[in-house]
């Protein structure tokens, strides 16, 4: 229950982080790199003050064979997942990023674990959700491939993390290299290609705001894997963060048919509580 109740809230900070973001960079505001830069930037730092609280770090050299590819493709993912963002609906991202879900228990079972009756039940109505959307024309094409790349790509840097965590790191060290290679990534592209001083926006209200909600989701979902399956867990950040998409998606940004969304919602919510585990094929 504690964990799904960290991935809930941190899906909840997460979309208040992410809408301010897209807002700002379609007003110019920010470039794409320094919303980067500012949804690292307290998490980051976040994580390196618990590991210090903790007064230990628990870093192990056997993870590199999984940590430095884990880099390259969070810093691929990092972009993409912005581009995505900026591009995209709200729902529209939302929803196609419950794709992670089946597809991480395809990866379950390709790696040798069979998969219940009640999970292929549930990947039916997660698909049959998402086409009836596609179908009837409730989700906007623009962005889609950025999305969907997004969404494939998630599944091997949920698998690579819920790895290293298990076997050698620290949640906090875990993500406080990844991360802090991720900001470094962002302060020198944000300054290089749009002159920005990132940290000087920090400093305002708005953009604090909008770090501060992604650093409290960071830490709070990182940590929320720790105590759930890495399936049940993603099954649960999704879920809720494309009801707070939707509530976004038609209060801020104004996007419509939201009756049709809220239906592919609900067999949404179905699909993911037979991927969680609904006893109704024992």
């Amino acid at each position: 229950m504690f964990g799904i109740l960290l991935l809930a809230s941190g899906s909840f900070f997460s979309e208040i982080g992410v809408s301010l973001g897209k807002e700002e960079v379609a007003r110019r505001k920010e470039s794409i790199y320094t919303y980067g830069f500012l949804s690292l930037c307290l998490s980051t730092f976040a994580f390196l003050i618990i590991a210090l609280l903790r007064g230990s770090f628990l870093f192990s050299l056997d993870s590199l064979p999984t940590l430095i590819p884990r880099i390259g493709l969070e810093i691929l993912q990092a972009y993409v997942s912005i581009k995505a963002i900026t591009t995209a609906d709200r729902s529209t991202f939302g929803f196609l990023r419950v794709l992670t879900v089946p597809l991480l228990l395809l990866t379950d079972l390709a790696l040798g674990y069979s998969l219940a009756v009640n999970q292929i039940i549930g990947v039916g109505i997660l698909t049959l959700s998402l086409l009836l959307l596609f179908l009837n024309h409730g989700l906007r094409s623009k962005g889609v491939g950025l999305v969907l790349f997004s969404a494939i790509n998630a599944v091997i840097l949920i698998s690579l993390f819920k790895y290293d965590i298990t076997h050698f790191n620290s949640v906090e060290v875990e993500q406080g290299i990844v991360q802090l290679i991720l900001l470094g990534f962002f302060a020198l592209m944000a300054w290089r290609l749009n002159g920005q001083n990132p940290l000087r926006l920090l400093g305002k209200p708005l953009f604090f705001v909008q770090s501060l909600s992604q650093a409290t989701a960071g830490v709070l979902i990182s940590f929320g894997y720790i105590f759930v399956p890495a399936s049940v867990a993603a099954s649960i950040e999704r879920s809720t963060a494309v009801f707070f998409s939707l509530v976004s998606g038609n209060r801020y940004f104004h996007e419509k048919k939201l009756a049709q969304k809220l239906l592919a919602f609900l067999f949404l919510v179905i699909g993911f509580a037979f991927l969680a585990g609904l006893d109704v094929f024992p």
